[in-house]
């Protein structure tokens, strides 16, 4: 977040300039002269331009970007600035996801802190800040959500184990004399002293072989 940070001297009219934007045609330029053809001629509106500037609903040389003309639309123009309000006091949201909801006093802290304002220029950027929260639209917007842990991945799950171990056999290498494969058995017996255990295992293999 910039630092230098606008406000309004009084936001008195800041919520009927943003109505009166959405009435309005958009400009080649918004400056103090189309501000003042919208109907605020007063010093204290002056700051509204640099305001929009910040917001990113005009560009530096103050022509109106995308942001304003999805602002025209009446239907969704508070949702828009609800949008952007947080990206542009991105720092003061990531001390607290529902900063909209702050008291003025608490804001007024917080900004005298972060830009190194004092009291008088802190207040004016705080009420300009709450003024702008309370135009804009923050329903069902969704709060940011951490990004999910990744989890370790888990051991795979044992193979099942028969009475009678399973024969696995192995291909070797091809043999010098020919096209065939030669197979090699591996068995892997249990630790038993039943005799009959080991009786069963090559009745099974000799079956499997034949």
């Amino acid at each position: 977040m910039d630092t230098d940070v606008p406000y309004m001297l009084s936001v008195t009219n800041l919520h009927k300039i943003l109505d009166k934007m959405q009435r309005a045609g958009v400009p080649e330029n918004f400056n103090r002269d189309f501000l003042k053809d919208l109907g605020f001629a007063s010093s204290g509106d002056r700051p509204f331009v640099k305001l929009l500037k910040y917001l990113g609903f005009l560009d530096a040389s103050g022509r109106p970007t995308g942001v304003y003309r999805d602002f025209m639309d009446h239907t969704k123009a508070k949702k828009v600035l609800a949008a952007r309000i947080p990206i542009a006091f991105d720092d003061l949201y990531l001390s607290d996801r529902q900063a909209q909801n702050l008291s003025v006093e608490a804001l007024k802290g917080w900004f005298k802190s972060k830009t190194g304002a004092g009291d008088a220029v802190a207040q004016k950027v705080a009420s300009t800040f709450k003024s702008l929260a309370q135009y804009a639209d923050f329903s069902g917007a969704p709060s940011p959500t951490p990004p999910p842990t990744a989890q370790p991945p888990s051991d795979p799950p044992p193979e099942p184990q028969d009475e009678i171990p399973a024969l696995k056999a192995k291909p070797a290498l091809m043999t010098e004399t020919g096209l065939g494969f030669v197979y090699r058995i591996e068995i892997h017996l249990p630790d038993t002293q039943n005799v009959e255990t080991f009786r069963a295992i090559f009745k099974a293999l000799r079956e499997e072989l034949l």
